[in-house]
């Protein structure tokens, strides 16, 4: 007779589980982790037994740092407490720190893209950075920094896109879709007030279309020398960092010349 095994349903990850093996990890008891904390020994009970699930900011940073200090938590271990805590990482990086993300792999991985233009951006349409194909085929885009007001103010984006006013109209549908959620607000207004002072931004922002999938798939762009005009077709890829999730996007366009 074949003997069963009970096969156990792996258990959902929790804030309480996740905290006690940290804790544990650091062979620190619940009365020196809530001493150190500002909470009681108890309320670190209930938050470990799942008792307590929802627990603040301050309470959550309070921990972290009393657990950093004895043993140092990494990137991806800091997010996950904060991830099941429900507390998305509101914080506004900086773009030099957006850069500083993009580590020397993220980098070769756009350099193996050869004669296509690729690159990163964050959701404010500022370049974090570019390969040489990308330099070429969008002269003045490193240089300005910011996909938006190349497009708007740079001649040479019009020289190049050989139908620039699609290719603003779907930028600024995609931009009214990526600042709706309520803690974008905190960058957004600042960003629009900026880009306001361009007639050709207020105009098509007051049209009010939005597209959360890419509402131009394809470019057709003319060549610097030759003045040919050939298709790219742009793909483009959410790019999750530990230190800042949901900011970084990756850009390939495959060009048929």
């Amino acid at each position: 007779m074949v003997d069963l095994i009970e096969i156990m349903s792996p258990a959902m990850p929790s804030f309480g589980e996740f905290l006690r093996h940290l804790r544990d990890e650091r062979s620190l008891s619940r009365e020196g982790l809530a001493r150190s904390a500002g909470v009681s020994a108890s309320y670190i009970n209930h938050l470990e037994i799942g008792r307590r699930d929802h627990p603040t900011r301050p309470i959550v940073e309070a921990l972290a740092g009393n657990l950093e200090r004895a043993l140092p938590l990494s990137q991806d271990e800091r997010r996950y407490l904060f991830d099941l805590a429900g507390l998305p990482d509101i914080e506004v990086p900086e773009v030099a720190d957006l850069r500083a993300d993009i580590s020397p792999e993220m980098l070769r991985r756009i350099d193996r893209c050869g004669s296509d233009p690729a690159g990163y951006f964050d959701l404010r349409w500022n370049i974090l950075a570019l390969n040489d194909a990308a330099h070429q085929a969008f002269p003045g885009l490193r240089e300005i920094g910011n996909v938006m007001h190349w497009l708007l103010s740079d001649g040479r984006s019009g020289a190049v896109l050989a139908e620039h006013d699609l290719v603003v109209e779907s930028a600024v549908a995609a931009l009214r879709a990526r600042i709706a959620l309520p803690c974008n607000a905190v960058w957004a207004g600042q960003l629009l007030a900026d880009l306001c002072r361009y007639p050709e931004f207020a105009g098509r922002w007051a049209a009010g279309r939005v597209a959360y999938s890419l509402a131009q798939p394809a470019v057709r762009l003319r060549d610097r020398v030759s003045g040919k005009l050939f298709r790219l077709d742009l793909q483009l890829y959410d790019v999750d960092t530990a230190r800042h999730p949901g900011w970084t996007r990756m850009f390939w366009g495959i060009g048929a010349r």
